[in-house]
């Protein structure tokens, strides 16, 4: 049995609020998609939220600018104005998670009283998790979402070792809508994961999300190449 490092409460530091940033500015409704695209290249994202007085409008994507006119202002981009964040006493495994439902690069972060307190970056977030838990070996992380009577670390680790991988850290989180419901991450010391997610997925976990560290940070940087080739075509 591997070493693990097992976490079932949603200590200081592993809270949204712990991890906002404020240093990336969000968008207003009166800016162009210009504007956006430059927020976008600075701070390496893909998205970006649309914020007034505090309150999340929407939420504007590369793919919204260049299926319309750049120099238009963003609140007459269709489907801009659907807001999307997380709450500031979520935890950070959830966040995780939505970023993998998502495919969102960024997100808003509100408080109590739904006000806009930051964003989090998929990018930053991993990054926290490496600084947080120490994941200093290269390898890859997967995210199981199970119900608290099945979850058994001795099966994961078996499934994960017939694909001749090791569980360098696990950490647990109940789910705050259910707290029947657990949210598993795993670090493995594996890059290429396909064939673990098949093994998962043949006996019935559910993967809501997988990532490779190094390929995330090399595939960001390929599409921003491509956006901006795009753009200056």
């Amino acid at each position: 049995m591997p070493d693990v490092l097992l976490n079932k409460n949603k200590n200081k530091g592993m809270l949204a609020i712990d991890i906002i940033n404020i240093d990336i500015p969000p968008l207003s409704m009166n800016q162009s998609g210009e504007d956006a695209i430059s927020v976008m290249e600075e701070y390496m994202v893909r998205h970006l939220p649309i914020v007034e007085d505090r309150e999340v409008k929407g939420m504007v994507s590369e793919e919204m600018i260049l299926d319309n006119d750049p120099d238009a202002m963003i609140l007459n981009y269709r489907g801009s104005g659907s807001p999307i964040f997380v709450h500031s006493e979520d935890h950070i495994l959830e966040i995780l998670a939505f970023f993998a439902k998502t495919n969102l690069t960024c997100v808003a972060v509100v408080d109590a009283q739904i006000k806009y307190v930051g964003m989090i970056t998929l990018q930053q977030l991993m990054m926290r998790f490496a600084t947080e838990y120490s994941f200093d070996e290269p390898g890859a992380i997967i995210v199981l979402e199970l119900n608290k009577v099945d979850y058994s670390l001795t099966e994961i680790s078996r499934i994960i070792e017939s694909e001749k991988g090791t569980i360098l850290s696990c950490l647990i989180s109940q789910q705050r809508e259910d707290s029947n419901i657990l949210l598993v991450t795993l670090k493995i010391n594996l890059q290429d994961i396909q064939y673990v997610k098949a093994t998962f997925e043949r006996f019935n976990y559910n993967i809501v999300a997988a990532f490779s560290e190094v390929k995330y940070v090399d595939t960001l940087s390929e599409r921003y190449e491509a956006l901006m080739h795009y753009l200056n075509m």
